[in-house]
C-alpha cells in the first residue's frame, strides 16, 4: 500500500493556519502505486466553527495562513457533493483510494458528529453517505477494495463494516466491539483490517459477503502505551506501521508484533511520512 498525499502537518518553519482549529487528520492513500506528482500535497481536516471542510495544501507554499490563497489547491464540503450537513462539523479523517471496483479515485471521510461519506476525487460526486449519530463519535474511516466502508467510533466503542457497495444510502453493517476505537486501516498484503482502540491493536478478518459482511478478530496485540489514536502505514517499509497514542508515537513491526518507541510526545494525533522524500509529518491540534 502506498499513498499519494500526506497527513496534515506540524512544522516550525511554516506559518500557522489562522483559518482553522486543526484536529485529527486527513490521510490520502491508494490501493495501488502512489501518484508521485501529488506527493507535495498535504491534506487537512479543518474544524473551523461554522465552516468545517477538507483542505488540500500545497507543500511548496511555506505560508499556510488564510491570506495566502495559493496555499489551498483543493477543498471539500458536504454540500458540494449534494450531501446533507447533518452530522458534519468536526471532520476527523479522510482517505483517498484508487478503487479497483469503481475505477478512479474516491475520498472517504468521517466526522465526530456522525457523517460518513464517499465521493469522487477531484470531481466530488457522491457515491455513498450515512450517519451514525453524534453519540458514536466516528473517528476513523477506510474504503475497502469491494466498495464497503470500515469505520471506527471511539464513544460508540465499535468497528463497523458498512455495506456501501450495495447502494448510495445503504446503512446495513457488521460490528466488532472495541472500546475507544479510533482508527482502521486496510492491509492489502495481509488481507486484514487493522483496528486501534486504547492499548489494543487488532487484526480483523472480513468475511461473509459484500451485502452481509462479518468481522472476526484473528490477532490482538497489547501495546506498551494507552490512548491509541491512529494507525497508518510506514511508507517505504510495508512491514511497519506508525502508531500514535496519547503521549507517544511508535513504529510497529508487523512481523514480530512489537512496537518500538519513536518519540515521547503529548497531544500529537498522528505521525506519517512522505513516500518520495521520507519527510516526517506530524499532527498536533491548533486551538484558535
Amino acid at each position: 500500500m502506498s499513498r499519494s498525499f500526506s497527513r496534515h502537518i506540524e512544522y516550525n518553519n511554516r506559518k500557522e493556519l489562522s483559518r482553522t482549529a486543526i484536529a485529527f487528520t486527513l490521510v490520502i492513500s491508494s490501493f495501488c502505486a502512489a501518484v508521485a506528482q501529488h506527493s507535495q500535497y498535504i491534506a487537512l481536516t479543518d474544524q473551523k466553527a461554522g465552516d468545517a471542510q477538507i483542505l488540500l495544501m500545497n507543500y511548496a507554499q511555506a505560508d499556510w495562513s488564510e491570506s495566502n490563497h495559493a496555499a489551498v489547491v483543493w477543498s471539500w464540503r458536504p454540500s458540494e457533493s449534494g450531501i446533507s450537513t447533518d452530522g458534519w462539523g468536526l471532520p476527523t479523517e479522510a482517505k483517498l483510494r484508487n478503487s479497483p471496483l469503481w475505477g478512479g479515485r474516491w475520498v472517504a471521510v468521517s466526522d465526530s458528529y456522525g457523517l460518513m461519506a464517499v465521493f469522487s476525487y477531484p470531481g466530488k460526486v457522491r457515491k455513498w453517505s450515512a450517519t451514525a449519530g453524534r453519540t458514536a463519535n466516528v473517528h476513523g474511516i477506510e474504503l475497502l477494495p469491494n466498495g464497503n466502508i470500515a469505520a471506527a467510533a471511539s464513544t460508540g466503542g465499535w468497528v463497523r463494516i458498512y455495506t456501501s457497495s450495495q447502494g448510495p444510502s445503504s446503512a446495513m453493517y457488521a460490528q466488532y466491539n472495541l472500546p475507544d476505537a479510533h482508527s482502521v486501516l486496510w492491509d492489502p498484503q495481509r488481507q486484514v483490517l487493522w483496528a486501534l482502540g486504547r492499548n489494543k491493536l487488532v487484526q480483523l478478518k472480513i468475511g461473509g459477503t459484500d451485502a452481509a459482511p462479518s468481522l472476526t478478530a484473528v490477532a490482538t496485540t497489547l501495546l506498551p502505551a494507552d490512548s491509541g489514536h491512529d494507525v497508518e502505514p510506514k511508507y517505504g517499509d510495508p512491514s511497519k506501521l506508525w502508531i500514535t497514542t496519547g503521549g507517544s508515537t511508535w513504529i510497529y513491526d508487523k512481523t514480530t508484533n512489537t512496537a518500538a518507541l519513536f518519540q515521547q510526545v503529548s497531544s500529537y494525533k498522528s505521525i506519517n511520512n512522505q513516500l518520495t522524500t521520507g519527510q516526517i509529518i506530524e499532527t498536533r491540534p491548533h486551538r484558535s
